[in-house]
């Protein structure tokens, strides 16, 4: 009984993939600076993501990004958005999106939290598939665990996450089928 269950749990799964609008993959790379360390270089970050096309403009995304905050230190992101397509140029379609998730790091004694954001961005699709882009993001985290310090050494950390607004600056490429 539990196999038939998940064999017809994978099948709706899979119908529904099946007769969804296009499907996006990609990687990207960026900048991104916390209010609390404007005084400091803006980080690297990472990311892969990929795109569920919902309807012609609605399209849910998932997004998993590496912040490299110093050497050997980094901080893990995991957001959800919903990303709408604004215009109906088939090649340039600019777009803005919101989501959430949740933010980890390990340095030395682990920080969670999570956020919001949502930001604004320019995409190019080809007719064979490829898609490059960029996207400005704006956000804002809340760290729902941190390491009690006894003494404070700085005010803040560019190894951790702090509890901050954020602003990122991406490009990417991927391939849309």
């Amino acid at each position: 009984m539990v196999r038939l269950a998940s064999a017809f749990v994978v099948l709706a799964i899979w119908s529904a993939v099946s007769f969804a609008s296009p499907i996006t993959v990609g990687a990207g790379l960026g900048i991104t600076q916390d209010q609390v360390n404007t005084g400091q270089d803006p980080n690297s970050a990472l990311s892969v993501f990929g795109r569920l096309g919902l309807t012609s403009h609605l399209s849910a995304e998932l997004d998993i990004t590496k912040v490299n905050l110093a050497e050997g230190v980094s901080a893990r992101r995991i957001s959800g958005f919903a990303v709408f397509d604004l215009g109906s140029n088939p090649h340039w379609v600019p777009h803005i999106f919101a989501g959430l998730g949740i933010d980890h790091t390990d340095a030395g004694s682990q920080t969670d939290g999570h956020h919001f954001e949502g930001g604004l961005g320019l995409e190019y699709r080809t007719t064979g598939g490829f898609t490059i882009g960029a996207r400005f993001h704006l956000g804002g985290r809340s760290t729902d665990a941190q390491p009690k310090v006894d003494v404070c050494c700085t005010p803040s950390s560019p190894y951790t996450l702090q509890a901050s607004e954020y602003r990122t600056l991406d490009a990417y490429a991927g391939i849309r089928f």
